[in-house]
């Protein structure tokens, strides 16, 4: 079953019944439907105090996943900024799976991505087309993401960004 909110593809259906749970897998959609559009938005839907963007894998050759983990909002927007501010195009995301566990705070997703993008900035004006696919944990605090931590294909994002 494919549904499409706010330009979000869902590929599965959502079957959480703990309401906390299904109020944080709204923000999670919603957090992807804000991507590369509306940063102003994006940043209202994570806490107010130290939130936290975490990537386990790091990389010298793009110049926002240089650490592991992004801790307050100053590390936080290093890390976002560059994605909403220097890409431009198309970055599709697709919710392949939703799954809220025995904690309704903490939410992890199975997506892919379609992107074609000019990435400039920090990216150094490229033009990286790929279908990427990754693993998120979204953790909330009252109704907000408090950290977000993304498993990806390293040598993937490598090739795309010509490293």
């Amino acid at each position: 079953m494919e549904t499409i909110i706010n330009g979000v593809t869902l590929l599965s259906p959502i079957t959480a019944n703990n309401e906390t749970a299904r109020r944080n897998i709204d923000a999670v959609v919603e957090f992807f439907s804000l991507y590369l559009k509306d940063k102003e938005r994006f940043y209202s839907l994570w806490v107010e105090e130290n939130p936290a963007v975490i990537t386990p894998y790091v990389t010298g050759d793009i110049g926002n996943i240089q650490v592991t983990a992004h801790e307050g909002w100053d590390a936080v927007k290093a890390f976002w900024d560059p994605i909403h501010d220097d890409m431009h195009g198309k970055f599709d995301w697709y919710i392949d799976e939703v799954i809220a566990g025995e904690d309704p705070n903490v939410i992890i997703t199975r997506t892919h991505s379609d992107v074609d993008v000019q990435a400039d900035g920090v990216f150094g004006g490229v033009h990286p087309t790929y279908q990427g696919r990754y693993v998120q944990i979204f953790r909330f605090t009252d109704g907000k993401v408090k950290a977000f931590e993304e498993y990806f294909d390293t040598a993937q994002l490598a090739s795309a960004y010509g490293g």
